[in-house]
């Protein structure tokens, strides 16, 4: 098994960083644009390995994609091919997303996925599109699914249970090309997962001229947009919540490349914690963050808009001076893993203790310092990888970290970024 070796970090990272490009964006503008049947452009793709999944199928689909660059021009071919094997990898927001667009493929899909992405959700959406008389047969193991897409599939009404995960909303919301208007989504189950996601899709939507109007728990189609569409990318402010760790740890100064005007929700999170660093603005496009000498006091946050938060500040709650208070935690145990006992496995490695008590996170901070040698395990969780790097603010020694290589799923850079900062 692979691993990294982190050494502690004695003073502050010093330096510019440069996000990657949101792949929750770059998932849904690609996915939009596949639902025109229209050629598009998108201004700054992901580089993140789900994201090259998705524009891989596109590929495979026949699309061609011109890249002159940093635009990226996605051509829809003459004649789709009859017949396609597609392997989606670890993808879920790339299966999710996919699926209502492969329903209207004119021909017959296979979709195989990555073992780890089988035991993710995925039931809801598949009974929301059979319901509505989308073809698509799977085993008693679910994989490989098999399609046989329909172009003429425009439902009239959709129901769909997000309550394990809203990209399950999402996905039919992005089917807003190939739907008529007047189309009705109706949300069902007690709650949506991550309302703030459901909205960045329908705000994404609306800029391009798909309007959703929301009545109680249904969702109806107005007005449908014009192709075609030029997309632009920004920055993830998600990936950005390593480096707020780092700051609220006493360990960062420098600017990050975020965008203050974003749908994203996690602009409004982190800079409202009380947690010990300050930032201003520099431009609308770039922030300066510095770390402030004063403790971390325990935190009391609710969490259910921003559930990829959860791993970095998780650690840092580990150091506060008190015990923290994390709610909103239902969605954990349906990430890349378990990430609910991942994060009480890996911090009771530090001496903190962490329990969970309905959906909240409890965690106590260390009392002591765990002595060398040290080895955490990412279990392949691209954040729960990156979150636990952050434990070199606080440690006199090196550890190290298992499969280190997750990070490309939404950060390819990280590490090689980590190691030109410490040497600024």
């Amino acid at each position: 098994m692979s691993s990294i070796q982190i050494e502690p970090i004695k003073q502050p990272l010093r330096g510019h960083v440069v996000l990657p490009l949101s792949k929750s964006i770059s998932n849904r503008q690609l996915v939009l644009g596949a639902h025109t049947y229209q050629p598009f452009e998108v201004i700054g793709v992901s580089e993140a390995q789900d994201t090259r999944y998705l524009i891989e199928a596109l590929r495979q689909c026949g699309y061609s994609v011109e890249d002159t660059g940093g635009v990226f021009r996605f051509l829809p071919p003459q004649n789709f091919p009859p017949f396609l094997n597609l392997f989606l990898g670890e993808g879920g927001t790339t299966l999710r997303f996919l699926l209502p667009w492969l329903v209207r493929y004119p021909g017959k899909v296979k979709v195989e996925v990555a073992p780890s992405l089988q035991k993710r959700p995925l039931l809801p959406l598949l009974a929301s599109l059979q319901k509505a008389g989308a073809i698509i047969h799977s085993t008693a193991a679910l994989f490989p699914l098999e399609i046989e897409g329909n172009p003429d599939w425009r439902p009239k009404t959709l129901e769909i249970d997000s309550t394990l995960s809203s990209q399950f909303i999402s996905a039919l919301l992005l089917s807003a090309p190939g739907l008529e208007v007047g189309t009705c989504i109706v949300e069902k189950g007690l709650f949506s997962a991550t309302p703030s996601y459901r909205q960045i899709t329908i705000a994404l939507l609306a800029q391009q001229g798909y309007l959703w109007e929301q009545q109680g728990n249904q969702w109806i189609l107005q007005s449908k947009g014009t192709p075609p569409h030029t997309f632009q990318g920004e920055a993830d402010w998600s990936a950005s919540s390593f480096f707020w760790g780092w700051a609220a740890l006493g360990r960062f100064e420098g600017t990050l490349t975020l965008s203050s005007h974003t749908l994203q929700p996690e602009k409004n999170l982190f800079p409202m914690l009380p947690l010990p660093y300050t930032y201003s603005w520099e431009s609308p496009t770039l922030l300066y963050l510095r770390s402030l000498p004063y403790p971390i006091s325990p935190l009391d946050a609710d969490l259910t808009d921003y559930p990829d938060a959860f791993p970095a500040l998780s650690v840092v709650a580990a150091f506060a001076e008190g015990i923290s208070h994390l709610r909103g935690t239902q969605t954990l145990p349906h990430k890349e893993t378990n990430r609910l006992e991942a994060i009480k496995a890996e911090l009771s490695k530090l001496g903190a203790k962490v329990s969970h008590q309905g959906n909240t996170l409890l965690i106590y901070p260390a009392s002591h310092l765990p002595s060398p040698p040290l080895t955490f395990q990412s279990y392949g969780d691209h954040r729960m990888a990156m979150a636990l790097s952050l434990v070199a603010a606080r440690l006199p020694f090196s550890f190290s970290i298992q499969t280190p290589e997750c990070v490309r799923k939404s950060f390819p850079q990280y590490w090689q970024l980590l190691e030109n900062l410490r040497n600024s």
